[in-house]
């Protein structure tokens, strides 16, 4: 299982992160990479490598929109 944002998520081989946040996004609402600090298992990844990242089964990830405040 992954958990993405507290929610779990059946693990599949080789599936990828945005392949989880394309299936997260159409079930709930829409998540993407830009304007957002991606965290797997506790590691900040760039933009870039969140597009790329593949998965592993008990992977923890959360999205969390990045705050700007003054």
């Amino acid at each position: 299982m992954i958990r993405l944002n507290g929610i779990g998520y059946d693990y599949r081989p080789g599936i990828t992160l945005k392949e989880l946040t394309d299936d997260f996004s159409a079930a709930h609402r829409k998540v993407g990479f830009e304007g957002f600090v991606i965290i797997v298992n506790g590691a900040a990844l760039t933009v870039e490598q969140a597009k790329e990242k593949t998965l592993n089964d008990n992977d923890v990830v959360f999205i969390v929109p990045v705050m700007d405040g003054g």
